[in-house]
């Protein structure tokens, strides 16, 4: 094992993305219900692992170097209600959210960035929720076990808006990457993976009119797997 990952961290292209994902999410919490303790990761203990040529895995996160996608799996979490979170964390706004996953968020945010997504970087979200949120594009698509049929949705089918009266409009997402904050990864403490609302502390926001109103999402009352059912979660960051 010590000798694949040696061989694995030789990559050039690897070690190098590595490096700059690593500057980037810079001082993590390690554990959500402890305090914010930071401590600094270096790729000698990332649990980064080849499953196949440009296809590898941290943790339990998978990311396709060709295919630009990143999965994961996670669970039905609401089947009714008011959300302000399509994905959060099992320690995160779980009571908000249509989605919950076991997951790192930092997982995810050292995939996407080792796939060339940027985040928002330094830019801030502007005040005005008419003007575009920096990040990257991205899609979110759910896939589930029916019987032994596979279902496939976009996030956006599973979500309704009350201010249109109509399921949320397909398109893409805004891959931001959350905050560091005082040495603090702020995703990884708070959970939040993927926001409907405003949320600069989220990985992945809502770009579309009505992301401001916290009052305005709900879960769709069609076209839902089962609570706790096992979905498979998709991120396709757009070339």
């Amino acid at each position: 094992m010590a000798r694949r990952a040696s061989a694995l961290f030789g990559c050039t292209w690897l070690r190098a993305a590595l490096a700059a994902a690593l500057g980037s999410v810079g001082m993590m919490a390690q554990e959500p219900s402890a305090p914010p303790v930071a401590a600094t990761v270096s790729p000698t203990n990332m649990p980064l692992r080849q499953i196949a040529p440009g296809v590898f895995e941290i943790g339990k996160v998978r990311f396709d170097q060709q295919q630009k996608t990143v999965t994961f799996p996670a669970a039905l979490n609401l089947s009714a209600g008011i959300i302000e979170y399509v994905l959060v964390t099992s320690y995160g706004k779980t009571h908000e959210s249509l989605l919950r996953t076991e997951v790192e968020p930092y997982h995810i945010h050292l995939a996407l960035l080792l796939l060339g997504a940027k985040g928002a970087g330094t830019n801030a979200f502007p005040d005005d929720p008419a003007k575009p949120l920096p990040g990257d594009r991205v899609t979110v698509e759910l896939s589930w076990k029916k019987g032994r049929k596979e279902l496939r949705r976009r996030a956006e089918e599973l979500v309704y808006s009350r201010r249109t009266r109509s399921p949320m409009t397909p398109g893409e997402w805004i891959y931001n990457g959350s905050q560091v904050l005082e040495g603090t990864f702020v995703a990884q403490r708070d959970g939040s993976i993927i926001s409907l609302i405003t949320d600069p502390d989220a990985l992945v926001n809502n770009p579309r009119p009505g992301h401001q109103d916290d009052e305005n999402w709900t879960v769709s009352k069609t076209g839902l797997p089962a609570p706790d059912t096992p979905v498979q979660v998709l991120l396709r960051l757009s070339r």
